[in-house]
């Protein structure tokens, strides 16, 4: 195992692994420091409120990227490594016409419903402008997440991490400034900050290519080829990644229209030590998907089977070492990244810490699944694990049953997703 993981790590995909781990523990960093300046400066109702938006916004621009994210990091190797290779830029074009489309349809649904979507986006009624802010600032993330989407399918791994970096130094400058802070000026100066960097980050790609797209976006006939097959393959990830984010944002507004701001604040808390610290199993994800869906262009799936396995032992191994950690330091860590007024969550934490083995199961197989499989197998496993929740946190009465439903609907995901996977991977090797 270990001679292969150093072929592997002296390749090519070696470099990107490294590369990307230390980019992403960069960000995570950022991530810490994002909380400590928000949980610092704002009252905890405020925090509450700023954690049921950030969720909120996860979710309605995942619903707008509309599984683009996943479709890109699978096709664009497929293109280029297929026989005969085909050009990209017609897929790029007919992803931005599709996410338009679903994003139409959100911005649409959210304001003939205005009402019931403030009291879900931002917790409270009577806001209009900041469900606004909130909806715009969803779709310039799905934007920004399209362009992350096209570098990791093209392998330039080095744009990938470090546009994701800048765009998570960038936000801290205006935490940092402005003399008051506020939930409604935080994400206000956040959508600018996004928005700049965005129309760099596209433009500068689209400008390179142009002349293709230009041809492209005038002929429906040899668009709409490209346009189905992102169709196909994004509308079941679509319904994933809805269901997906909704497990980060339901139990916060489950939580806040039963129970509170405050309690929202402090149920936070744990659900941001496990986001902090999943994305470090996700980045080997970040890399499998196109890696796969390239050995699946090349007949070399087995090979790709026998690394997932080695990586899986990899992941149980630091998944069990950051949980220890984060018991044995729960308070400390919490008034380090957060404040002393949040040490009352020691115990929730603790409880919730465990969930972080299950979703980095989930983490290592999501990816390689859906480049195996055409058909959603995600949508399924996280629609079962939404449902699961609701019907857990309906159940539950207190703050720690909420927690013990969180872990639990975690290792029901974990177990799902594993699976799931053993289940498809006999098929896409024998072929």
């Amino acid at each position: 195992m270990l001679k292969m993981i150093k072929e592997k790590f002296n390749s090519g995909m070696g470099r990107d692994v490294i590369w990307t781990f230390s980019l992403q523990i960069l960000i995570m960093l950022c991530s810490f420091a994002i909380n400590k300046l928000l949980a610092s400066r704002l009252s905890i109702d405020d925090f509450g409120q700023y954690n049921v938006i950030k969720r909120s916004v996860q979710v309605l621009s995942f619903v707008m990227l509309a599984g683009v994210g996943i479709a890109l990091p699978r096709y664009i190797p497929l293109y280029r490594n297929g026989t005969p290779p085909r050009r990209i830029a017609p897929l790029l074009m007919a992803s931005i016409i599709y996410i338009i489309g679903v994003s139409i349809v959100v911005f649409a649904v959210c304001l003939i419903f205005s009402s019931q979507m403030q009291e879900i986006v931002i917790g409270q009624s009577e806001n209009m402008s900041l469900l606004l802010v909130a909806l715009a600032y969803a779709f310039i993330l799905a934007m920004a997440q399209y362009a992350f989407a096209y570098y990791r399918g093209i392998g330039h791994f080095k744009w990938f991490n470090g546009s994701q970096l800048a765009m998570q130094l960038a936000i801290i400058v205006p935490l940092v400034l402005l003399p008051v802070l506020t939930v409604s000026n935080v994400f206000v100066s956040w959508l600018i900050i996004t928005f700049l960097l965005v129309v760099y980050y596209l433009g500068r790609e689209l400008w390179q290519k142009r002349s293709q797209l230009f041809r492209f976006t005038f002929s429906p006939s040899r668009l709409t080829p490209h346009l189905l097959t992102i169709v196909k393959y994004s509308s079941g990830r679509l319904v994933a990644d809805f269901f997906q984010f909704s497990l980060a944002a339901f139990p916060l507004i489950y939580i806040s229209n039963v129970m509170g701001l405050q309690d929202t604040a402090y149920f936070s808390i744990g659900i941001t030590f496990v986001t902090m610290i999943t994305p470090l199993f996700s980045f080997m994800g970040i890399l499998l998907l196109p890696y796969v869906s390239k050995a699946i262009a090349k007949n070399e799936m087995k090979s790709a089977n026998r690394l997932i396995q080695h990586l899986l032992l990899i992941y149980v191994g630091s998944a069990l070492f950051f949980i220890v950690v984060l018991y044995i330091f729960t308070e400390f860590m919490t008034t380090l990244l957060f404040s002393s007024d949040y040490v009352v969550t020691t115990d929730l934490t603790r409880i919730m810490a465990l969930a972080i083995l299950p979703q980095a199961a989930y983490m290592l197989y999501r990816n390689t699944i859906d480049a195996v499989s055409v058909i959603p197998y995600n949508a399924i496993i996280l629609g079962i694990c939404i449902l699961a929740m609701v019907i857990s946190f309906m159940l539950s009465t207190t703050l720690t049953q909420f927690a013990w439903a969180y872990f639990g609907v975690s290792l029901l995901q974990g177990l799902l997703s594993l699976i799931t996977w053993h289940a498809i991977k006999k098929k896409a090797c024998q072929n």
